[in-house]
């Protein structure tokens, strides 16, 4: 529920209910409006009901302010609006049908709001100076909306049950938000902020719950998010800035990571995932230079794919378990990319685009693929595949100069096939194991350009090299120790 214009609606509200209300003492209305000159300096409203239908609404404009309304049965609405000095807001509501608004405008404020069941809403809007302020709701359908505007700004948000959603928009300084959720449908985020040194902090236990961060410009930000069970999301949109952290661990189930993009230079980003259909997705995810990704899915059929755009990234990203499948592209200069597999039908992609960059693939066990490709110079890769049916592709869709690549296969049925173009490229194979063969695009693996080194081991059982090499200065080196290996090679 969220209310365009509250004030007026509220207050609009409380008159209809005292007008139209009989004097019962089922029928609970207060309303207090107090206007402080500067020499009293304070007001003080305090407001106690027990019964039914209650409603408090408290108007405090100026001097040392304080405001509680404590509310316990049935249907239940309490708003207060305060504009300045040194407010504080407390609002305790219990069972049943439960509203309560929160209106600062300025100084030293806090404010509290603690519902107990059913239906509860909370909106706090406060604008100014340092501000604190806490929503605590139990119960079913409960939703808290924070709106924050300056400075020295804290917010904690725990619900417990149901279908809450909690979202607290900032745009101002040393923000902090913890956010405790606690079953079913529930959300958490940080919406539009701008500043630095921002903290978000959210637990979610059980169910479908949902956390992120959607516009953020700032450096020295930290975002801690800890998923724990069933369909869980992290969603990240827009992210600028520098020097910032974001850590997500998802524990169980449907889980999923996603990002797009993060925007600035020396990030981390941090990301584990461990239990059943895990999915980090960031086809843009980082953009800039300098920045560490740390990706680990541990469990069942989990899936990652990372980009990266700019010049000395570190990214790794571990699988360990069933069907993992993984996706890297490193696009600009100096980067490092390590994608690490281990279990079962992993399958792993790496693609370079630039230069000096380092990757490499480890996969050990089952059913592994790996690819790479590669677009531009001097790249160091170094492919290492143990286990049963490995099959690996090394391309290069443009000319490429000094790249280096390193190959080992230990085990079964594993293939290398190579379509290289380019001068001065390096590449050493090693193949110890079973049915082993390096071919190529219609049974021939494909080097053209000058100047190139390829070395071929073979040890172990039914191995075959076929070839085709073409340009000046070219070396090949094929060595086969085992079984009944075959080796053609042509040069041009």
């Amino acid at each position: 529920m969220k209310l365009t214009n509250p004030r007026k609606h509220m207050l609009g509200m409380a008159i209809t209910l005292v007008l139209s209300a009989p004097l019962s003492a089922a029928n609970n209305e207060v309303i207090i409006n107090q206007n402080s000159t500067a020499a009293a300096e304070g007001n003080l409203a305090e407001v106690h009901q027990s019964g039914d239908i209650n409603l408090a609404a408290v108007d405090q404009a100026g001097g040392i302010n304080s405001s509680s309304v404590q509310q316990d049965g049935v249907w239940l609405e309490a708003y207060n609006f305060v504009a300045g000095n040194d407010n504080q807001v407390r609002t305790e509501q219990l069972a049943d049908w439960h509203i309560a608004y929160v209106d600062i405008a300025g100084n030293e404020n806090t404010a509290t709001v603690t519902q107990d069941g059913f239906y509860n809403t909370a909106e706090l809007v406060i604008t100014g100076d340092m501000n604190d302020a806490a929503v605590t709701q139990v119960g079913e359908t409960s939703e808290a909306f924070v709106n924050l505007a300056g400075m020295n700004n804290v917010v904690e948000i725990e619900q417990q049950g149901n279908a809450n959603w909690s979202n607290a928009g900032f745009s101002g300084d040393d923000n902090q938000l913890y956010s405790l959720q606690s079953g079913d449908n529930n959300e958490a985020g940080m919406f539009n902020l701008s500043g630095n040194r921002n903290t978000f902090e959210s637990e979610q236990f059980g169910n479908a719950n949902v956390g992120g961060i959607v516009g953020l410009t700032g450096d020295n930000n930290s975002f801690f998010v800890s998923q724990q069970g069933d369909g869980n999301v992290f969603i990240g949109t827009d992210v600028a800035g520098n020097d910032n952290l974001i850590d997500v661990m998802q524990t169980g189930n449907a889980n999923e990571f996603l990002l797009q993009p993060l925007a600035g230079e020396q990030n981390l980003l941090l990301v584990d995932q461990r239990g059943d259909g895990n999915v980090v997705n960031a086809p843009t995810g980082m953009v800039g230079n300098d920045n560490q990704i740390d990706v680990w899915q541990d469990g069942n059929v989990n899936n990652a794919v990372f980009a990266t755009e700019g010049d000395g990234h570190n990214v790794e990203i571990r699988q360990t378990g069933d069907g993992n499948s993984s996706e890297m592209l490193l696009s600009g200069a100096a980067n490092e990319g390590i994608i690490y597999s281990r279990g079962d039908n992993n399958t792993a992609a790496l693609g370079l685009s630039g230069a000096s960059n380092q990757g490499r693939i480890q996969q050990l066990g089952d059913d592994n693929t790996a690819e790479v490709d590669i677009i531009g110079d001097d790249n160091d890769i170094m492919i290492d595949q143990s286990g049963s049916a490995n099959a690996l592709l090394l391309t290069s869709d443009t000319v490429v100069t000094a790249n280096t690549v390193t190959i080992e296969q230990n085990g079964d049925i594993n293939l290398v096939d190579l379509l290289i173009s380019g001068n001065g490229n390096t590449l050493d194979i090693l193949q110890n194991g079973s049915g082993n063969w390096i071919a190529g695009d219609d049974g021939y693996f494909a080097l053209s350009g000058n100047s190139g080194l390829l070395s071929i081991t073979q040890q172990g059982n039914d191995n075959l090299v076929l070839g085709g090499q073409s340009g000046e200065g070219n070396m090949i080196t094929v060595t086969q120790v085992g079984d009944f290996n075959t080796a053609i090679v042509v040069q041009n």
